[in-house]
């Protein structure tokens, strides 16, 4: 029996020490979010793709080569018979016969625009595109960090909650028991029974929900990775959650006028339709080009039996002006639509402006909020436990009820699991800062899980 028992402890202690070594920690899901990631994948494409709109509108700008080349074969067979009057007599050519000719003929030509205003304006309105388009990948790149976060801490949450209803469960069933043999021996009427399973019933769908909430919770890593999860590393006791720094509203305002990434973008994309209206407005200004050829041609062949060949080369310089006069309307209606659009993109600008900083002022509002509700919410587990203790010792005595010890243990339980939500909140919140304060990093992700073990295994 005894080696029996020392066999199970063994294989108990092998699948521990194996789900401990087999925890992802938040590291983990993020470099392999960072490989695996369809969402991020797909703005990585756009922004290479976005940021050669730049490229494309300096090429109107810069000398354009092109080379050609022909080769023609052809063979006609010449039937005709004309005549020629003479002296007023008619006189038969008889050229007829067939016509053979090879010909080959290639070209250089060099253009360049020398005045091109509506072309200079779209480059400037392109490269503030292709920077546009930096910007928004490196929003992106933070939005992955959020979602990372969000996805692993709701793990570690649901986790939290299933722990504290389980336990929750069990201490309630416990209570029924005992309740339900001291109403077999007469000492607690039926209601007292009543009343403990209620609760129960409610505790063990509670349970259930969270079990379910725990597996949902898993498949949303699922879908940053790619990957199946199984245990995931917890948040230690020694995480502690303190004040942003700096501690002044106006400072993290600052920060976030100066480098939120989607300002960047709105502010981007405002000098961008303001050099659209611009190029729009000069297409009623000349363009001058000047353009350089060279060509050579080589033709030979037969003509009715008798061979000939025919040689060409030359050059050619031009320069060109072009100016509309009238295009039907349409010259003026590209300008007045363009430069409606460049009052819509400054006015989302100044939106964008006006919502980043209330969404920093509330944001910092929210951390400090979240600080003081992690040190609160600690401090009510004690109070919890103290008053769920005095409650038991009153039931014990007569002077309470099984209600009373009923509550007082949902909400130990209930303090516990708002302990575990408040340090959860305030991670999210002091990331979300951060993020719209245009401050977040790969850092803040590594920072994060030096306060995490892998002993502390969060499993399905």
């Amino acid at each position: 029996m005894r080696i029996i028992k020392q066999g199970i402890f063994a294989i108990c202690t092998t699948l521990v020490v194996a789900q401990i070594s087999t925890a992802d920690t938040l590291s983990d899901i993020y470099e392999s979010a960072l490989r695996n990631d369809p969402v991020l994948r797909a703005a990585r494409a756009s922004f290479n793709a976005e940021r050669e709109i730049k490229n494309i509108a300096r090429g109107a700008l810069l000398p354009q080569l092109a080379l050609s080349g022909d080769y023609k074969s052809s063979e006609i067979n010449d039937d005709s018979n004309s005549v020629i009057i003479i002296n007023d007599a008619p006189l038969n050519s008889g050229a007829t016969g067939l016509i053979d000719s090879n010909e080959t003929s290639y070209g250089v030509s060099l253009k360049q625009a020398f005045f091109d205003m509506p072309s200079w304006y779209s480059f400037k309105s392109s490269k503030a595109l292709s920077e546009s388009a930096q910007a928004q990948f490196a929003a992106d790149q933070q939005s992955l960090i959020i979602r990372v976060s969000e996805a692993y801490f709701n793990v570690l949450r649901a986790y939290d909650n299933l722990q504290t209803r389980s336990a929750e469960e069990r201490a309630i069933k416990r209570q029924l028991e005992q309740t339900r043999e001291r109403f077999e021996v007469g000492l607690l009427p039926i209601t007292d029974v009543h009343e403990a399973q209620a609760v129960f019933d409610d505790a063990a769908v509670n349970s259930l929900e969270a079990r379910g909430s725990l597996n949902i919770a898993f498949e949303g890593l699922q879908v940053l990775t790619g990957q199946n999860h199984q245990v995931l590393a917890g948040l230690t006791d020694r995480f502690i959650a303190t004040n942003p720094e700096p501690l002044s509203n106006q400072e993290w305002v600052d920060f976030a006028i100066g480098n939120n990434f989607q300002l960047k973008v709105a502010e981007l994309g405002k000098d961008a339709a303001y050099n659209q209206a611009k190029a729009a407005a000069a297409a009623r200004l000349p363009k001058i080009t000047g353009s350089a050829t060279y060509f050579d041609s080589d033709n030979d062949g037969t003509r009715y039996t008798s061979p000939f060949e025919s040689k060409q080369d030359g050059h050619s310089f031009v320069v060109s002006v072009t100016m509309p006069i009238w295009m039907g309307g349409s010259v003026d209606a590209r300008s007045r639509q363009a430069k409606q659009r460049s009052i819509a993109s400054n006015e989302s600008f100044t939106a964008t402006k006006r919502n980043v900083i209330q969404s920093s002022r509330s944001l910092h509002q929210l951390v400090l909020t979240n600080t003081a509700r992690v040190k609160a919410r600690k401090q009510s587990i004690t109070s919890a436990d103290s008053a769920m203790q005095a409650t038991q010792a009153g039931y014990e005595v007569g002077t309470r009820n099984i209600v009373d010890v009923l509550v007082a243990q949902r909400s130990v339980y209930q303090a516990r699991r708002n302990y575990a939500n408040a340090r959860y909140d305030y991670i999210l919140s002091m990331m979300r800062l951060k993020e719209v304060a245009g401050q977040l990093s790969p850092d803040d992700i590594y920072q994060l899980n030096s306060s995490l073990d892998p002993q502390l295994a969060v499993a399905k």
